[in-house]
């Protein structure tokens, strides 16, 4: 069908999705998504996993199986995948030290596209994987994601950092060098986003982050926003650095605004 297809694009640029992700981004509702997913695993397309927990249960996690990823090596015509092979990289995915952040990144994009699926004039009119980032970013700087985001005329082109608390303030705040590098190399000068975990880490980031050079001679616009899962990306949350009222995302200042080519 062809929204299965569609599914098996999604995973093949993003790798990973819960069912809840998977139900918010095409289906109307969460049981529909579920029955057709467990079809899809059933006929070796999917694959998921997941971790037991207790008490309750996690909720699964979706990738490409051996079918899936045929589909999209014939599509590139590339030699037809092997089951081993298949099997070690779900094997990898499960077990990554990342998983929780590269799930948390496309939960981000999901929340965007599932608002845009019910508000007349959203869109998310482009969604690029860390990987694709990677292929106009090169070695200068690592985005999470890029999107392109437009709402009630207004439209936001961005690159997303997701932040974990991971990492010290330091490594984050000289993220900036690269983004800066990026900007003198290709002239791409999209709102560089900072989605945090809790206010205190935007608390203490923002002010790193204003006294950057790439920030202070207005090379870069950074927003920060720092409710985490308790916040709607599209929301007005966003505050610009050097800013003292947070905006909508399409309302943020940008200088280009229409992003790269999908």
């Amino acid at each position: 069908m062809p929204r299965d297809r569609w599914l098996i694009e999604l995973l093949h640029e993003h790798h990973v999705f819960t069912t809840e992700q998977v139900a918010a981004l095409g289906f109307d509702h969460v049981h529909t998504a579920r029955n057709r997913l467990v079809l899809l695993n059933q006929r070796g397309i999917l694959a998921r996993f997941r971790d037991g927990v207790r008490p309750g249960s996690q909720q699964w996690r979706w990738t490409l199986d051996l079918i899936g990823a045929a589909y999209i090596a014939a599509r590139n015509d590339q030699p037809e995948p092997q089951a081993a092979v298949v099997r070690r990289r779900i094997n990898r995915l499960a077990s990554s030290p990342s998983l929780a952040h590269r799930l948390g990144t496309n939960g981000f994009f999901v929340d965007l596209a599932a608002h845009a699926r019910h508000a007349t004039g959203a869109r998310l009119g482009v969604w690029w994987s860390e990987r694709t980032c990677r292929t106009v970013t090169g070695e200068l700087v690592r985005p999470d994601g890029h999107g392109v985001w437009t709402e009630a005329g207004r439209t936001c082109a961005f690159w997303l950092e997701y932040d974990r608390s991971t990492e010290k303030a330091r490594q984050v705040t000289a993220k900036l060098d690269g983004y800066a590098a990026l900007h003198r190399a290709t002239g791409l000068d999209h709102t560089v986003l900072f989605w945090l975990d809790s206010p205190g880490r935007e608390q203490s980031l923002r002010t790193r982050l204003a006294a950057h050079p790439a920030v202070t001679s207005g090379t870069l616009l950074v927003a920060t926003a720092g409710g985490g899962t308790t916040q709607h990306p599209a929301g007005p949350v966003w505050l610009p650095v050097g800013h003292c009222i947070r905006v909508r995302l399409a309302h943020l200042p940008t200088i280009t605004g229409e992003g790269l080519a999908a």
